[in-house]
């Protein structure tokens, strides 16, 4: 049965495509708590070592801390966790006994890291420190759930840091967010970096950045934000350290993350109506061997098969489809709904030529290779794909962007407004009303936009640009 039309219903397509392609199931009886399945995990994981190893030559550090939180440590600073209550999940019993002190289920790991940021740092020798922790999240999210794109459990890194001056904290913050961008980009995915208006940064923050990426439904998924915290966090918490001269002062702090919702935006930019396409730096097979033979010619090809794929595998990660309950085209389909960047075919004629037929999954272009050319023409085509897949989600992005100076014209918001807005709350209010629910998600960082005309709303003429757009 062939999949939902993904241009007709992204939410049904998206739904299906998670299920069949091994990414995702839901039917886990606790509403928006989901398997990561093994594909989908797999992929997790190879994102994980590209940050992983991005986070290593930066200097950070990875530590794990505990998913239970004190109570009071979330009243310690309330500013920041007010809009954490709602959807906090508490530990209220040890077995029928109720505890003394309620426990959080973690939402976010500000308070128990900077509790003991408080007990480790003791001098400027300490700083800067840079930690990261990899960690599952309780959101008790009150709004639908939809896995993946907005579950109540999802895996994520955060990374915490620590500095002894302003400056310090200005430059990681630049070095996130570069850590971030290079990291989407290897990832094929396109986006906007947005510093948010005040009325959405991050609570406790100086300013918050967001990378807002673009799906073909309209709609943008947050994909990582970066957080300058100054020195609000460090003076709830008592994080102080005493400088060269002998003086205590407090640190300046900044904080990041970013999760599995990574793996949606992948699924969303770069699926079609076949299914999945995964970057080949991510894909768990990047190549699928496939034998086509009838039965006299069964053993020599297969044969040939095994070759390849022992000369392949030195270099790749490939899966001999040799399954004989399964018709070579009840194969290609598999492998092209799965996502693989690349199918490796190889009849009786083939192995007489010795060559083999390689198709791209991308473009489904169909190229002839000489066998001992294979490996370098692979190599070829998987940059090629890469390559392929970031212009398609940049031209995505740059096709979901358009200016509006009307606000009727907001009813009908898919991807980004650019609009001018004066910067008052009212305002703000009214975008959020026409938009039926899309928000300010904010201006261009380190871009200074020239107004195209007066407020959106009020007509004032001193105004700045920034971006309207609906959100998971």
């Amino acid at each position: 049965m062939p999949l939902k039309n993904l241009k007709d219903n992204f939410a049904d397509w998206f739904d299906e495509i998670i299920r069949k392609a091994d990414i995702s199931d839901n039917r886990y009886p606790v509403k928006g708590f989901n398997i990561l399945m093994p594909t989908g995990y797999e992929i997790w994981e190879r994102i994980r070592t590209l940050l992983d190893q991005k986070f290593k030559v930066t200097g950070h550090k990875n530590a794990y801390f505990p998913l239970l939180i004190p109570e009071e440590f979330l009243e310690m600073e309330s500013e920041h966790f007010s809009g954490f209550v709602p959807e906090v999940a508490w530990v209220t019993h040890r077995g029928d006994t109720p505890l003394k002190r309620k426990l959080a289920l973690r939402p976010t790991s500000e308070t128990c890291m900077y509790y003991m940021y408080s007990i480790w740092i003791r001098s400027h020798a300490d700083l800067p420190l840079k930690m990261s922790n990899w960690a599952n999240i309780i959101r008790m999210d009150t709004k639908n759930t939809k896995p993946l794109l907005r579950d109540r459990e999802f895996l994520w890194n955060e990374a915490h840091t620590c500095h002894a001056t302003a400056e310090e904290a200005e430059q990681q913050v630049l070095e996130s967010m570069d850590i971030y961008g290079t990291l989407l980009d290897e990832l094929c995915l396109s986006y906007l970096t947005l510093q948010r208006p005040p009325q959405d940064t991050f609570p406790g923050a100086i300013y918050s950045i967001a990378f807002d990426s673009p799906l073909p439904d309209g709609r943008i998924l947050q994909s990582g934000t970066t957080h300058n915290l100054g020195q609000s966090f460090a003076k709830v918490f008592g994080i102080r350290y005493l400088d060269v001269d002998g003086n205590t002062k407090h640190v300046f702090q900044t904080c990041y993350g970013l999760s599995t919702r990574l793996i949606a935006a992948i699924i969303a930019i770069h699926g079609d109506n076949q299914g999945l396409i995964i970057p080949p730096r991510l894909a768990p097979t990047q190549i699928a061997i496939i034998p086509i033979h009838f039965k006299k010619e069964k053993k020599i090809v297969n044969q040939k098969a095994r070759e390849v794929t022992t000369t392949l595998s030195e270099h790749f990660r490939v899966f001999l489809d040799d399954r004989e309950q399964f018709t070579p085209g009840w194969k290609f389909n598999e492998h092209e709904m799965r996502g693989v960047p690349l199918r490796l075919e190889i009849g009786p004629r083939d192995v007489v030529q010795n060559q083999a037929v390689l198709v791209r999954r991308d473009t489904r272009e169909k190229t002839t290779v000489a066998l001992p050319k294979l490996p370098n023409k692979i190599r070829e085509i998987l940059d090629e794909i890469s390559s392929t897949l970031l212009k398609r989600a940049q031209k995505l992005l740059h096709e979901s962007i358009r200016d509006v100076e009307d606000l009727s014209h907001l009813e009908t918001l898919r991807g980004f407004a650019r609009v001018n807005w004066c910067g008052s709350d009212t305002c703000s209010e009214t975008i959020k009303e026409y938009s039926s629910g899309g928000e300010i998600r904010g201006a261009k960082h380190g871009v200074s936009e020239k107004p195209f005309g007066q407020c959106i709303v009020c007509g004032k003429k001193n105004v700045h640009v920034v971006y309207v757009a609906q959100a998971y």
